[in-house]
């Protein structure tokens, strides 16, 4: 019984840890948005949010060990977005229209489309299969 109580902290335990860091990984990658190298705008926030939603995905799963780890990471990489591209009262920005901040919402829902579709994809049934007859 205690080895069953072990496992499930270890699994909760996971999901918060995943959950967090993708709120964490979103929060960064916001403020990169405005990422510029000799004037020419760099999508980094967008390269790091496609690789990182993936991988973060594919950790809460394992964390957790049940698939619905990956919609963990998703909803709160995605509520930290959202709350990045509005405006506050103040007029200020964070997610700003434009290159580099189009390039972050397609390219981390990309990453986030990719995780989910490879652990919610319909998976063929395995129908038994007739037997062969004997032919004499």
């Amino acid at each position: 019984m205690r080895e069953r109580g072990l496992e499930t902290a270890v699994r909760v335990g996971g999901a918060v840890v995943a959950t967090a860091a993708a709120a964490l990984a979103a929060l960064i990658e916001s403020f990169l948005v405005p990422f510029y190298w000799d004037g020419i705008a760099i999508p980094l926030a967008g390269a790091l949010a496609f690789a990182g939603n993936w991988a973060l995905a594919a950790l809460a799963v394992w964390w957790t060990g049940t698939r619905w780890g990956a919609l963990l990471t998703s909803l709160a990489w995605f509520a930290v977005v959202l709350a990045a591209s509005m405006p506050t009262q103040a007029g200020s920005l964070i997610i700003t229209s434009g290159f580099n901040g189009y390039a972050l919402l397609l390219a981390g829902t990309a990453g986030i489309a990719v995780a989910l579709w490879r652990y919610f994809r319909p998976r063929p049934s395995k129908a038994p299969s007739a037997p062969k007859e004997s032919r004499q």
